[in-house]
């Protein structure tokens, strides 16, 4: 009863529909896999990179303090540049 004028979209769609359902099965095992590994990987080092992420906002609270303690120091520097060569006063 089938035409190659019906047969070739018919079939068409029920390989794509094939190929759809293989290519989930496929990506969802892939990142079932992958993501347990990196997960089983973070979770036993879990205390090394809690140390290491402490360590860093450490260091970037410190750096962070450097760069407000400098912009206030030359904001007083402008500041008493300005002040002192338009002969004003500070009040």
């Amino acid at each position: 009863f089938f035409t190659f004028g019906l047969s070739i979209p018919v079939f068409a769609a029920i390989g794509s529909g094939c190929g759809l359902a293989t290519g989930a099965v496929v990506g969802g095992a892939t990142g079932l896999v992958g993501g347990g590994a990196t997960g089983f990987g973070v979770y036993t080092k879990r205390d090394a990179i809690g140390s290491s992420v402490t360590k860093t906002l450490s260091q970037v609270d410190s750096a962070a303090k450097v760069v407000k303690r400098r912009a206030s120091d030359s904001a007083d520097y402008v500041r008493n540049r300005l002040v002192g060569g338009t002969g004003g006063t500070t009040d």
